[in-house]
């Protein structure tokens, strides 16, 4: 059961990151990002409360929905916190927003002309209210560098998201083996998924929230 479970997260992952964009496009990253965050522990509480198999092995496939929003759009924000020359973010009649609103997106989520990277950051940015435009931009590098570069922040979120998987292998055991239930394992996970959704409200997407998050 918790092979098909894990089977049928992936299938969902799979569906929902081929629409993910236009998830973004129609809702905005924003209210993407803290669904799938605030999704998790909701299905891991009736995972926690219901006694049917059926029900807890569809939670857990929906879960897939949270795996695959935590797989594309944390790595695509990190791209637009980045200044590169391919592609910049300015406000309109204001001048550039900033150097972390210029960004270089790369990878899977551009196409071999850059049509696909600029449809998905225009997505990104369509639910705004800073009123964001994309320009691309040519011509001279920015002689202002980052101080370090996108790899080093994508290595970050990489190993993040793979130690939140295992350091709580290393004291879950003891806990199921303490408590003689594996509804521990849940409740610990909608326990930790509350508190993720505290600091995901924390997440910059736009302008108006550096200007709201600036010290």
């Amino acid at each position: 059961m918790g092979s098909l479970g894990l089977f049928l997260q992936c299938i969902t992952s799979i569906l929902f990151s081929t629409i993910m964009d236009r998830l973004v496009t129609r809702f905005g990253a924003r209210a993407v990002y803290l669904s799938s965050v605030v999704f998790f522990p909701g299905a891991a509480i009736v995972m926690c409360l219901s006694h049917s198999i059926t029900i807890v092995t569809i939670s857990a496939a929906l879960t897939g929905f949270t795996f695959s929003a935590l797989q594309i759009l944390p790595y695509t924000l990190a791209s637009l916190y980045h200044h590169e020359k391919q592609v910049g973010i300015s406000s309109r009649g204001q001048g550039a927003v900033g150097t972390a609103w210029e960004p270089l997106v790369a990878g899977p989520l551009s196409s071999a002309h850059g049509k696909g990277t600029h449809a998905f950051v225009s997505a990104l940015c369509v639910s705004s209210s800073c009123d964001v435009s994309l320009r691309m931009m040519v011509g001279e590098p920015d002689p202002v560098a980052p101080s370090r570069g996108i790899c080093l922040d994508l290595a970050i979120l990489d190993s993040a998201f793979l130690l939140s998987q295992v350091v709580p292998s290393l004291f879950m055991g003891s806990i199921v083996q303490f408590t003689q239930s594996v509804t521990a394992y849940m409740v610990s996970a909608a326990a930790f998924g509350l508190i993720a959704i505290y600091f995901a409200t924390k997440v910059v997407f736009d302008k108006s929230d550096m200007a709201k998050y600036a010290v």
